[in-house]
């Protein structure tokens, strides 16, 4: 609210300026249509902000975009940040209960919840009730066991919030708002949740389905082409893994020789010998990705994400990367934020992690439409590879 009444004095401000120099000889006006703006301002900031709570309440009330909540510590901390989940008007969490090495059981908070286990059963009981948010209510808890947390939570995609003691609370960025004024420290926390993802999926849709049928026609053309070209498949069919490590076929147009994986090789590099004529022109311009926009209407990747590894791959890469499962908790893309960067082909795989794990936590529609507005100009300019 109160950034919201702070717009409305900049607009005001700006109002005494336009109308200063317009109406400069009747100050009188300039006076009435000031405290005009700031009354229309202040009764729309809180219309607004009003009309906003209640549609939110409403498609909660509907079950979307709530979040399952699981609180580390059943201890007094625990059942206060419960209390306040539980009575939240907006009602965005679904308190499913505890975890606690010490206590089997807790007073009711207004629901029939009870302690799930020990705190070493974290990762399966994220798995097992699907939590989507896990908030830790021990402020004294250790740093190895705070750092064991998090890496379970990780593995199993969901977010952290962390509920800070005096001196973390000094030092940290904390959440605005908290949960009904209780602050807490976003540990870890994932951009596309909810309405979010679905307004993701929305742009990737409307985008994919227009750009599908745009191009449909020079598509089978090229399809035509890589045929008479080379001998072997127009198009190149290859498991990849997406979103929570699931496995989906991935489309391309083939670029390399039939059987060109006999070979061995298996990045793809500058003059790569296994390219075929017309495959090379592809590569340049990224035309050979074109078919993924199938991929990305059936709702296996998306128009912007980690580009997806081979299964193999990526059973090598997160046992050497820490945090490289990050990258697969959103869908993947058909470009990202790593690449529009030059983190592409053989580049170092921890410098592409880091990039993609940035995007992820960091995501925002107007984030991906500059990143596409970046792969579009490398397009153009025929550096897309």
């Amino acid at each position: 609210m109160a950034r919201g009444l702070g717009m409305v004095a900049i607009g005001s401000v700006l109002t005494v300026a336009g109308t200063f120099f317009v109406f400069v000889d009747r100050i009188e006006i300039v006076r009435e249509i000031v405290l005009l703006a700031c009354l229309l301002g202040a009764v729309f900031v809180v219309l607004g902000r009003t009309s906003l709570s209640v549609i939110l309440r409403m498609i909660a009330l509907k079950g979307l975009g709530v979040q399952r909540v699981l609180i580390v510590g059943a201890g007094a901390e625990g059942q206060e940040l419960a209390g306040r989940l539980v009575s939240d008007s907006s009602r965005r969490y679904e308190l499913v209960g505890f975890l606690d090495d010490l206590a089997t059981s807790v007073p009711d908070v207004g629901q029939h919840l009870g302690v799930l286990g020990r705190l070493d059963v974290l990762g399966n009981a994220i798995l097992e009730h699907e939590i989507d948010k896990v908030m830790i209510a021990i402020p004294s808890l250790s740093h190895e066991r705070l750092l064991g947390i998090l890496a379970d939570a990780e593995a199993s995609y969901a977010d952290v919030w962390l509920l800070p003691d005096l001196f973390q609370l000094m030092v940290s960025p904390v959440i605005e708002g908290g949960v009904r004024g209780l602050p807490l420290i976003a540990v870890n926390e994932i951009r596309l949740r909810g309405l979010s993802r679905l307004a993701k999926r929305l742009l990737d849709i409307v985008v994919g389905m227009a750009l599908l049928t745009l191009a449909s026609i020079p598509m089978v053309l090229i399809a035509v082409i890589i045929k008479v070209d080379s001998k072997g498949p127009a198009f190149y069919v290859q498991r990849r893994v997406g979103r929570d490590g699931r496995e989906f076929p991935i489309l391309k147009y083939r670029t390399m020789v039939d059987g060109a994986d006999e070979y061995g090789q298996t990045w793809t590099v500058d003059d790569d010998p296994r390219q075929t004529r017309f495959g090379r022109f592809l590569r340049r311009y990224w035309i050979d990705e074109l078919p993924q926009l199938i991929n990305v209407v059936k709702g296996d990747m998306s128009l912007v994400g980690p580009r997806p590894e081979q299964p193999d791959y990526v059973s090598q890469f997160r046992s050497e990367f820490s945090r490289y499962m990050v990258r697969h908790r959103e869908r993947a893309g058909m470009t990202g934020w790593a690449q529009v960067n030059g983190k592409r082909g053989d580049s170092s795989i921890s410098e592409r992690t880091r990039f993609d794990i940035y995007y992820v936590e960091n995501w925002s529609i107007l984030f991906d439409l500059r990143i596409l507005l970046r792969t579009a100009v490398m397009v153009v300019r025929g550096d897309a590879r």
